[in-house]
């Protein structure tokens, strides 16, 4: 396994007074009418050439704002380039399509970052993102009034992880490569990148702060063996577990709120969560729902420690704060076929119960704040990906 990183140099942007260009005086010997005015004229065709050269500098490293090609409206800041998916020489991603990765598994980890974010001291609301394979592109888009983003990031067929890899209280624009089981990772913090081989070409991505360091943990969990992998931030170490058995599904989170995601996986054939806490070293099992839900733990109550939940049909089922009596349903509304995305978007420091609708692109959230209402946001198209974190604080 070998972790190689590279910083991206920022563009210099150079600042060029015009305005004193075009005002300069040019001192001659007593000129005639005709120099005087051809010396106006070059000055003049100067300052042009100048501006010409400026706007073309600016406009070549993108420090204009872009056109969004989703929502086809202006995107971006002055002087702070947000670059489009590209074969340029800062993306070291070519196209290298690997079998996509069913949903199920797809929203495991946005259920990590939930935990986390929803744990984080006075953070924001989460964004809305999609990531769409068809480009390679991340989508985000903040609170009510906030300004858009996108970046190009991945190619057809890579997974994409959300996580906070270097522990700046950011969410790092990241994918996971099964063909080459690469990891690629830009932090937020400096703009440079991390590539890291870690996993296999079947393992699927399981990012959670396993140690504690404030910092998310690359990690995989291999359904041929049950066995999950993890390269700890804090120790540059790798250790693996084989926990579980061969059709689990992963579902790692701190339940226990140590602070430490624990080792955790939900069998759908005796409808059972199994836990291995960090805190004790234990195992614990909880027990209840039925074949076919989905896993969506995460701290919905706000007390640091994730809630066992379920998504049934329609309706989520959701453990109380110890997780020791029987949990409730709570009807969300929702359709089927919607794709849990919980998060915190009210910035309450609680998950708030939200799907996201491939067939229309809108993302339904029932806020757990004080207005307790329904939000509904238009954001992504079919065939993206939602991966909503907190990208910008």
């Amino acid at each position: 396994m070998s972790k190689r990183k590279a910083r991206r140099s920022a563009p210099e942007i150079v600042e060029m007074s015009l305005s004193s260009v075009a005002n300069a005086e040019i001192h001659t010997t007593e000129p005639s009418s005709s120099e005087h005015r051809r010396s106006k004229l070059w000055a003049i065709g100067g300052a042009m050439f100048i501006l010409v050269l400026t706007i073309g500098i600016f406009a070549s490293n993108g420090w204009f704002p872009r056109t969004d090609a989703m929502t086809g409206k202006r995107s971006g800041w002055f002087g702070k380039p947000l670059p489009l998916n590209a074969t340029s020489t800062w993306n070291p991603l070519a196209p290298s399509p690997t079998p996509q990765l069913s949903k199920e598994y797809i929203y495991a980890g946005s259920r990590l970052l939930a935990v986390e974010d929803a744990n984080a001291n006075a953070a924001p609301p989460a964004d809305l993102a999609v990531w769409r394979p068809s480009n390679g592109t991340w989508y985000v888009l903040g609170g009510p009034g906030s300004a858009q983003t996108f970046y190009g990031w991945g190619a057809n067929g890579d997974i994409p992880v959300q996580g906070d890899f270097d522990g700046d209280g950011k969410t790092d624009f990241a994918v996971y490569r099964q063909s080459n089981h690469m990891w690629y990772i830009v932090n937020s913090s400096n703009g440079s990148e991390t590539y890291m081989d870690f996993g296999g070409t079947t393992d699927l991505p399981v990012v959670a702060d396993y140690d504690g360091d404030g910092k998310s943990d690359i990690a995989t969990w291999r359904d041929s063996t049950a066995t999950f992998y993890v390269f700890k931030s804090s120790t540059q170490t790798s250790w693996y577990t084989t926990f579980g058995a061969s059709g689990d599904v992963p579902a790692p989170a701190d339940y226990d709120g140590d602070g430490k995601a624990d080792i955790t996986l939900w069998r759908n054939s005796s409808n059972t969560f199994y836990s291995l806490l960090s805190g004790n070293g234990q195992a614990a099992q909880h027990t209840f729902g039925s074949s076919g839900d989905k896993p969506v733990s995460a701290d919905y109550d706000g007390d640091g420690r994730a809630n066992y939940a379920l998504r049934s049909g329609a309706s989520w089922i959701i453990a109380n704060a110890a997780n020791t009596s029987t949990a409730t349903s709570t009807p969300s509304g929702d359709a089927s076929t919607d794709i849990p995305v919980q998060n915190d978007y009210d910035a309450d420091g609680k998950v708030d119960i939200a799907v996201w609708r491939p067939s229309n692109g809108h993302w339904y959230i029932r806020k757990s704040g004080s207005s307790n209402g329904l939000r509904d946001d238009y954001w992504g198209a079919s065939g993206d990906i939602p991966v909503p974190a907190l990208f910008r604080r």
